[in-house]
């Protein structure tokens, strides 16, 4: 089994030191997550102020994989989205072992959404494959960790990067003095409305 992570959920895992908490909550082994080549030089730039950040992206790419390189053709079928965004769906189109795919990304699944109606390959390989939403893993974080922790990583670490925003549906999720009450129904109901909007896609449930 692969399971495929664009760069957003990383990054923004990466805030909260918790990536390696994530893998726990994939419960697979490490080198089973691949990543964008370009993942550590990109995080590199964007977490220059924030050495925790950077150092547990380090940590975390030690134990995943990069992706390979993909068939060209099937990167052309994906030449309107960018280069990320091409080189995953290339191979979850063309690697059977892909079951999954972590992305943080509303645009870019919109975009994914569209091209399975012109595209029965991507389509069926979309039909076979499970999405983990940025919201959803953050929910599993919240029953594997506890709320105490999550609360404490968003509000002591995210929040207080230099040059880092927090997301808005998690801003929404753990104001200060919020409870797990508030947190797992602002994130259930965003979870709602990406199922109803994107119907083509199978999001993973907690």
């Amino acid at each position: 089994m692969i399971i495929l992570s664009d760069t957003d959920v990383v990054h923004k895992l990466a805030c909260c030191e918790l990536l390696l908490e994530f893998l726990q909550y994939l419960q697979c082994p490490p080198n089973e997550v691949w990543v964008l080549p370009a993942l550590p030089q990109m995080l590199k730039r964007k977490l220059a102020k924030a050495p925790a950040a950077a150092g547990n992206v380090e940590q975390f790419m030690a134990k995943v994989k990069r992706i390979p390189a993909a068939n060209v053709a099937t990167l052309e079928r994906f030449s309107n989205l960018d280069v990320g965004e091409q080189q995953l769906l290339a191979i979850l189109c063309d690697d059977q072992r892909v079951k999954h795919l972590v992305t943080g990304d509303k645009r870019a699944l919109d975009q994914v959404a569209a091209l399975s109606f012109g595209d029965a390959q991507l389509k069926t390989r979309l039909e076979e494959t499970s999405i983990y939403c940025f919201e959803a893993i953050v929910l599993g974080l919240l029953q594997k960790r506890g709320f105490g922790i999550v609360q404490a990583r968003i509000n002591n670490k995210w929040a207080k990067l230099a040059g880092q925003q927090v997301d808005g549906v998690i801003s929404r999720a753990f104001p200060l003095g919020g409870s797990e009450e508030l947190a797992r129904t602002v994130l259930s109901e965003h979870l709602a409305t990406l199922r109803v909007g994107l119907q083509q896609l199978q999001f993973e449930t907690v």
